[in-house]
């Protein structure tokens, strides 16, 4: 039994006011929500009551308060929960059930307990919550390896210009392509730049290319412009509208690719394939903490700090 994943790396809707009135309509309030995931306010006094239990019983918690870093760790702990509460919808229309038995295998084979929440940086009580999470994503991420397929038309871009980086030549083509999304290929060709036009497998991109298989590549909706960076190894940029994404009705779950995937991939897999939920639902965070980086699915310190960009094209009003 492998152990329980502990602060996962992955490359994780904004909210740009502070305010939202108490009281005013039939939604929950931002001002005493951490976060809200649709209809569902993720309470401010449960993620301070879980900072507090952190700061009291993990040292690294502790020297991270010290070193002023503890911004991060506030902003995980609401990420968590904010994975939790949308795997909570998506297992439910995708029938998938984390079993409580493996839960607590899971638990017992990091120590148990109180070594597993101090592990992991989470309050026991919610230990069971992020084992069983970590085992649905596996699922979820395993329900999709051979059902996946996405179409781009796009290009990527890695050089840099006086008074240009190429992160802002990626930009500044993805609004030209998002103001004109029918002519995308000759948008890209009027800046001099090769056209990528391809279908991508998410089975064939595990293998291949395992940091494009769990890119907002395989999470954005149809019609997205994305400007992304899909490999931590390599500056470019990827600039790329989404034409086609197909999820086919056949599904295999011991096929080949399946069963050989690794279980750490098949979790990244997993928290990729939330995001179209989390575009339906809607995430919005407390400014406190900072805002929705949806192409990350994690949460960034402010707008400046998001890792890509997910541009909507723009649709002829009637």
């Amino acid at each position: 039994m492998t152990r329980i994943i502990g602060r996962p790396r992955v490359l994780l809707t904004a909210v740009a006011t502070a305010l939202v009135l108490a009281g005013c309509g039939s939604g929950p309030s931002q001002a005493t929500s951490a976060a809200i995931v649709g209809d569902q306010s993720i309470g401010l006094g449960e993620v301070q009551h879980e900072i507090q239990w952190l700061l009291d019983n993990v040292p690294e918690a502790q020297q991270a308060k010290q070193q002023r870093k503890f911004d991060i760790e506030s902003r995980r702990i609401v990420q968590s929960r904010i994975i939790h509460q949308l795997l909570t919808v998506a297992a439910q229309r995708n029938g998938l059930r984390a079993d409580d038995q493996q839960i607590a295998e899971l638990i017992n084979s990091s120590g148990g307990r109180e070594a597993a929440a101090r592990a992991v940086q989470v309050e026991p009580d919610r230990l069971d919550d992020v084992a069983g999470d970590q085992l649905l994503l596996q699922q979820l991420g395993q329900k999709f390896v051979d059902r996946l397929s996405v179409s781009l038309v796009g290009t990527t871009i890695s050089s840099e210009r006086p008074g240009a980086t190429a992160e802002d030549q990626a930009l500044d083509l993805g609004h030209k392509i998002a103001a004109d999304p029918a002519n995308a290929a000759a948008v890209i060709q009027a800046g001099g730049h090769q056209v990528l036009d391809e279908r991508f497998s998410l089975a064939e991109a595990l293998q291949a290319s395992p940091e494009l298989a769990v890119s907002a590549v395989f999470g954005a909706a149809e019609g997205t412009v994305l400007v992304i960076q899909p490999s931590s190894e390599q500056t470019g940029w990827l600039v790329a509208s989404v034409q086609e994404r197909t999820v086919t009705d056949a599904a295999d779950s011991g096929s080949a690719a399946a069963q050989q995937s690794d279980p750490q991939m098949l979790y990244r897999v997993g928290l990729r394939m939330l995001q179209p939920l989390a575009g339906e639902l809607g995430v919005r965070i407390n400014p406190r903490y900072g805002v929705w980086d949806e192409t990350a699915m994690t949460i960034a310190p402010s707008e400046d700090e998001v890792t890509g960009y997910q541009l909507q094209p723009r649709t002829v009003q009637p």
